[in-house]
């Protein structure tokens, strides 16, 4: 039986509250909502899929990089060939006493007992019980150590099912070092990420897969699969795992952290500008919800909720990047 100091606090967010985690147990003390926020965490896709036939997602899709190298930390996912060869790496991270933080597809992780994939999902190993053949892992929201069979944790981080391909992706350091005054990574972190939502990247997500929705929407009823799509967008938006409001609740909690480091993020009023866009963003999720439960496509009030969005969104990232 391996063990390590477990330092897993409940969160809102895998990624923010595994990252939370793992800087804790390495003598970082950051909120989930500063590791968010300085690692840029906010996003904005819209993409085709097997099924729901659309997906968005409003997470970026490097947000631990980002914050670890934010803080002076090296960072990259550990890969490996195989599973089992995924399996003898982490057997090896915790033998050597480093918690690892694991990409993983909650299908296979038995206690979410779900029938959809959903992969990349962040998910802490602690530690590992061989005569039972179970990893010791963290979760998010959960409070207790989760018991998982080794099985099932190799299936979940070799997924190749869904929109996301994993290889055993890993990250398990020896040590992090004390990053010093945050004050310029925040500012860094919160004009990269509006930046990067405002400019896209070659074409693609940010504001302008934003306006490929909104171009889209009136046109979701023709979807086979329109129910659905719909319904997954509003738990995409308000439940699996953002903390409400597409992630900008969170965001919004980071910025207000911001502005005590910060007074000039005060002054731009970025934290109340990002809860009122969160607030809009919660009014898109309750729209979404309302048109899956009907009885015919009818998307006309999600239409205008996510116009109202589409505003929001520039207000905020015009304003910010003059924190440059």
């Amino acid at each position: 039986m391996v063990l390590l100091p477990v330092t897993h606090q409940p969160g809102r967010h895998c990624a923010s509250s595994g990252a939370r985690d793992l800087a804790c147990f390495h003598g970082l003390e950051l909120s989930e909502a500063m590791c968010f926020g300085l690692g840029a965490g906010l996003g904005l896709w819209l993409m085709e899929a097997a099924s729901p036939s659309r997906l968005i997602h409003l997470r970026s899709h490097d947000m631990e990089a980002q914050f670890f190298r934010r803080i002076g930390q090296d960072f990259r996912w550990t890969r490996f060939v195989d599973g089992p060869a995924s399996h003898q790496g982490l057997i090896a991270a915790l033998d050597d006493g480093r918690p690892a933080l694991l990409r993983s597809d909650i299908y296979h992780l038995p206690y979410y007992n779900t029938k959809t994939h959903f992969p990349g999902h962040v998910i802490v190993a602690w530690g590992y019980d061989q005569a039972a053949e179970e990893f010791l892992l963290s979760d998010t929201e959960r409070s207790e150590l989760q018991r998982t069979p080794f099985a099932a944790v190799q299936l979940a981080r070799f997924s190749t099912d869904g929109y996301f391909k994993m290889n055993g992706d890993m990250y398990a350091p020896a040590a992090l070092t004390d990053p010093g005054p945050l004050a310029p990574a925040v500012a860094q972190a919160i004009v990269f990420c509006s930046r990067r939502l405002l400019e896209g990247h070659g074409g693609h997500g940010g504001l302008t897969d934003m306006a490929r929705w909104l171009a889209q929407m009136p046109a979701w009823g023709e979807l086979p699969d329109w129910r659905w799509t719909t319904r997954f967008c509003y738990q995409m938006i308000e439940r699996r795992g953002t903390g409400g409001g597409g992630f900008r609740l969170m965001y919004a909690d980071f910025l207000d952290e911001a502005a005590e480091l910060l007074p000039e993020v005060g002054r731009l009023k970025l934290p109340a500008l990002m809860r009122a866009l969160a607030a809009d963003w919660t009014a898109l999720a309750m729209a979404l919800k309302d048109a899956s439960e009907r009885d015919a496509p009818d998307f006309g009030r999600a239409t205008e909720a996510l116009a109202a969005v589409a505003r929001a969104e520039v207000q905020y990232h015009r304003q910010a990047v003059l924190l440059a």
